[in-house]
C-alpha cells in the first residue's frame, strides 16, 4: 500500500472542512456563508455538527470567504448562485435572525436559485440540540436536492457485481480507487428512512424529551421588610431555599421558603417570641436576552406562625396560619460550570393580616405588605 493511499485513508477517517486547495469535483460540495457582522450562532460548533451529520453523503463542506448576504433579495440570490458555480458546489447555506429577532433561520440557495428557509428557537434548546436540528434539516435538503447539471453523472453498477468506488483525493487530479465486494445493506438508521428519502423529522424546539422537566435548586440570602404594621417594623434576614422546575417553552415553576430565627418582642414584663415559616408557590414567564434570563410572574403563599409568650412564671403558646399573594421580578445571570447567580425582587400582601397581642396591646404584626429581595445561587441551570 503506497504512501498516497495511506494518507487518503487517514483523511477519510476524520471530519474536516475542505479548503480551496482541496477542491472536490463539481457538484460534490456545499458552501457555508458565514462571518456575519454579529454572529447569530457559534460557527465552529455549527460546522462540526453539519460535518458529522453529512459526512456519509460524500459531499465536502466548504467555508466560503466573505460575508453572508444581508437579505435574500433577487440580486443577492443571483450572487450566491454565481459563487456556487464558481466553486463547483451544489448548495449554499447560512444562518440569520428572523425579522422578529427571536429565532435562528437556516437559509439555503442552490444553483437554480431556489431558496428555502427553516426557523429554530434557540431559547427552547441547548446549543448542541439546536445545531443538531439545523444539521439534520440541512442533511434532508442535501439528500432531497438534485445535483447541479454540471456535475458528472455516474452510471449505475450492474446487479450482483463488485462496485468500484471513486473518492476525491487531496487534489482534483489525485483519485484513489477502492474496490469493495457487495454486502447486505445495513439496517436503516432511525433518522434516515430505508427508502433513501429525507431523514425523519427531528424536534426543532425544546430539549430532548428525557430532559423535561428540568429540576434545579437555589440557596442564598433573603431580606424582607413589612409595611403597615401597628407594632413596629423590623427587617427580616433569612436563608432562602428554592426548588424550581423548568418546563418546555417559557414557563418555570418555583417552590420556595426562607428560614429565620424567631422574632423576640418585650412589652412591660412580658416577652413574645414569634417564629414565621413562609411557604411559596409561583409561576414565571421567562425571556432570555443573550446570556441573561429575565422573568416575572405571580405567586401565592402560606405563613405558619408559632408564638410563645412568657410573663414571669406564666407561659402561653399560640399558632396561626396566614395567606399571602404577590408578584416578583427575577434576573438570572450567565451559567458558569452549571451554576448561575439569581436576583429576585418581590412584594406580597398578607390576607388576612396576622397579629399577636399581650393584654390587648399589639406586640407582633405581620403587616399588610411585605417587600423582599433574594440573592441566590442556582444550579444546575437549564
Amino acid at each position: 500500500m503506497g504512501v498516497r493511499t495511506l494518507l487518503l485513508l487517514a483523511k477519510l477517517l476524520f471530519v474536516d472542512l475542505a479548503t480551496a486547495e482541496e477542491a472536490p469535483p463539481d457538484g460534490q460540495a456545499f458552501l457555508f456563508l458565514g462571518h456575519a457582522d454579529k454572529a447569530v450562532v457559534d460557527e465552529p460548533l455549527l460546522l462540526d455538527a453539519v460535518a458529522i451529520y453529512t459526512r456519509d453523503l460524500g459531499i465536502a463542506l466548504l467555508q466560503a470567504p466573505g460575508k453572508q448576504p444581508a437579505t435574500v433579495s433577487p440580486s443577492a440570490v443571483d450572487e450566491v448562485a454565481a459563487r456556487l458555480r464558481a466553486r463547483g458546489a451544489r448548495l449554499a447555506f447560512w444562518c440569520q435572525l428572523t425579522p422578529g429577532g427571536r429565532q435562528v433561520e437556516l437559509v439555503t440557495v442552490d444553483t437554480r436559485r431556489s431558496v428555502t428557509s427553516a426557523s429554530f428557537d434557540p431559547d427552547a434548546s441547548s446549543k448542541s440540540d439546536l445545531y443538531r436540528s439545523i444539521a439534520l434539516r440541512l442533511r434532508a435538503i442535501l439528500v432531497g436536492a438534485e445535483q447541479d447539471e454540471t456535475a458528472p453523472k455516474a452510471a449505475a453498477p450492474p446487479a450482483n457485481a463488485a462496485t468500484s468506488v471513486t473518492t476525491p483525493g487531496p487534489r482534483p487530479t489525485e483519485v484513489a480507487k477502492v474496490t469493495v465486494a457487495p454486502r447486505q445493506a445495513p439496517p436503516p438508521r432511525a433518522d434516515r428512512p430505508a427508502d433513501g428519502g429525507p431523514p425523519a423529522r427531528q424536534p426543532e424546539r425544546g430539549w430532548a424529551t428525557n430532559e423535561w422537566p428540568h429540576l434545579f435548586a437555589g440557596v442564598g440570602y433573603a431580606l424582607s421588610y413589612p409595611t403597615g404594621t401597628s407594632a413596629g417594623a423590623a427587617a427580616r434576614h433569612a436563608l432562602a431555599l428554592d426548588v424550581m422546575v423548568a418546563t418546555p417553552g417559557h414557563l418555570e415553576w418555583d417552590f420556595g421558603t426562607d428560614l429565620a430565627p424567631a422574632s423576640d418582642r418585650t412589652f412591660a414584663m412580658a416577652t413574645l417570641s414569634v417564629l414565621d415559616v413562609p411557604l411559596r408557590f409561583g409561576g414565571r414567564w421567562l425571556h432570555r436576552a443573550g446570556s441573561v434570563t429575565l422573568a416575572t410572574g405571580p405567586f401565592v403563599g402560606l405563613h405558619w406562625l408559632s408564638a410563645n409568650a412568657s410573663a414571669g412564671a406564666q407561659t402561653d403558646h399560640r399558632t396561626a396560619l396566614g395567606a399571602a399573594g404577590g408578584a416578583e421580578l427575577l434576573a438570572r445571570g450567565a451559567s458558569f460550570a452549571g451554576f448561575a447567580a439569581q436576583l429576585r425582587l418581590w412584594a406580597e400582601v398578607n390576607v388576612p393580616r396576622t397579629r399577636f397581642t399581650i393584654q390587648g396591646v399589639p406586640n407582633y404584626d405581620a403587616g399588610t405588605l411585605r417587600l423582599g429581595l433574594n440573592i441566590e445561587v442556582v444550579g444546575p441551570v437549564p
